[in-house]
């Protein structure tokens, strides 16, 4: 009996997904197959967030971004990040995104943006909200309220708009803005922020302690002392 290859098994595992390649074919058979299968998987994948684990080759940055791109335009998903081989960081990462998902539960005074902010758009809001995508570079979102990314902030995010002393916050899972408000406290870097899809990323929030915007790594006990959305 002749096992027909395959170019690439999809494996779901907790929050992810877990692409096994064979490194018998061709990067561009590769591709192929990708394109196919999230193609025809689309309504099973839904538009969920995820991370991605890949298994059986290794890719160039470049090559990885072509995937992701090929993924995400067969289906609705939101890749947040490709997962490393460090199993510490990878169940860090994840702990993150659950509490992050937890904390992005519709309400009567919050909005839900579905995909990612681009082309120079510009969002406002008059409560929080919570995007499920990337924020990218020439793009802004503001807020009276909290601002979730479950995604990367590239651009700007302005949280708790008007408000001298507020509770609000930003929280992205890649956090590399152009600029970051909270309030009055503002932070804008001096040297133009790189951006890119991470393999290596820590989400982050920003929020107002002592008058002063402070950036923080994202765990359970900052989340109790801020949450506010």
């Amino acid at each position: 009996m002749i096992v027909e290859k395959n170019p690439v098994v999809i494996r779901s595992f907790k929050d992810g997904l877990r692409l096994i390649f064979d490194k018998d074919f061709s990067f561009e058979e590769i591709c192929d197959e990708i394109s196919k299968k999230f193609s025809e998987g689309k309504q099973f994948f839904g538009d969920r967030a995820v991370a991605i684990a890949f298994d059986g080759m290794q890719f160039t940055e470049a090559q990885e971004l072509q995937i992701l791109g090929i993924i995400k335009a067969n289906c609705s998903l939101n890749v947040l990040c490709i997962i490393c081989d460090d199993d510490l960081h990878n169940q860090h990462y994840l702990k993150a995104v659950k509490h992050m998902q937890e904390m992005a539960r519709p309400s009567d005074t919050g909005h839900f943006y579905r995909g990612s902010v681009t082309d120079g758009q510009k969002l406002d809001y008059d409560d929080g909200i919570v995007i499920l995508g990337d924020v990218n570079p020439g793009c802004v979102v503001n807020s009276s309220g909290s601002i979730i990314i479950l995604g990367g902030l590239y651009g700007e995010a302005h949280a708790g708009i008007d408000f001298e002393d507020t509770d609000a916050f930003v929280i992205a899972l890649e956090m590399n803005g152009e600029a970051v408000s909270v309030g009055t406290a503002q932070y804008k870097p001096s040297v133009k922020p790189k951006w890119g899809f991470k393999k290596k990323i820590v989400p982050k929030i920003a929020y107002v302690r002592d008058g002063e915007l402070v950036f923080e790594n994202l765990n359970k006990s900052v989340l109790e002392q801020v949450y506010a959305f």
